[in-house]
């Protein structure tokens, strides 16, 4: 399998590519109604560490009893919980101010040493609500990002590196519509930038 160039050997054993810790950001990139005191964001999360082995198997599964636009952590039976939780922000005019960090989160000790292979799969699922007071519009949104527990280094050797970091980033337009994305850079600014 190849990922950015780089040749991925399924089902592998590949412990170097697991970061002992975690951390999770989850920003508020923009909201039309921000410096407005009746704005609010709530969040639900859960990050779950689904085996390379059973993923593909679990997908096949959920697709088979017509399930598959809705994934949900319990359609994967074999998942290790790392992380959950939820917050709520009612003060939101900066983006400082709308950024939630969430740090060491147990990895590597968590996952037994024979699931440690080079594809398993990093499941962040969450459900915001937001309240726009500007546009007195609420904003739902219910989904997960999906990310192989290592990234691309910036090794010219295309070596790949542990993964220490996962992001969620909610963009609110003008017209109360909700973007999201997991990317890094998107965590550090209030302007949505689609690919």
């Amino acid at each position: 399998m190849k990922i950015d160039g780089r040749t991925i050997t399924p089902n592998r054993m590949a412990p170097e590519l697991y970061s002992d810790q975690l951390s999770l950001k989850i920003t508020l990139m923009n909201l039309p109604g921000a410096a407005t005191s009746t704005s609010y964001w709530e969040v639900e999360y859960q990050v779950v560490f689904v085996p390379e082995q059973d993923f593909k198997k679990n997908l096949q599964e959920i697709r088979k009893a017509g399930k598959g636009r809705d994934l949900r952590p319990e359609y994967f039976p074999t998942r290790i919980l790392l992380a959950t939780g939820k917050f709520d922000k009612r003060r939101l005019g900066t983006l400082k101010e709308r950024a939630f960090l969430s740090q060491g989160i147990p990895f590597r000790n968590k996952i037994p040493a024979e699931q440690r292979t080079s594809f398993p799969s990093l499941m962040t699922f969450f459900s915001v609500k937001i309240f726009d007071g500007k546009l007195k519009k609420d904003i739902y949104g219910s989904s997960v990002f999906i990310v192989p527990p290592f990234e691309k280094d910036s090794n010219p050797n295309h070596s790949l590196a542990p993964r220490t970091e996962l992001f969620l980033n909610f963009f609110v337009a003008e017209n109360g519509s909700l973007y999201r994305t997991n990317s890094r850079s998107a965590s550090e600014t209030t302007e949505w930038k689609p690919n």
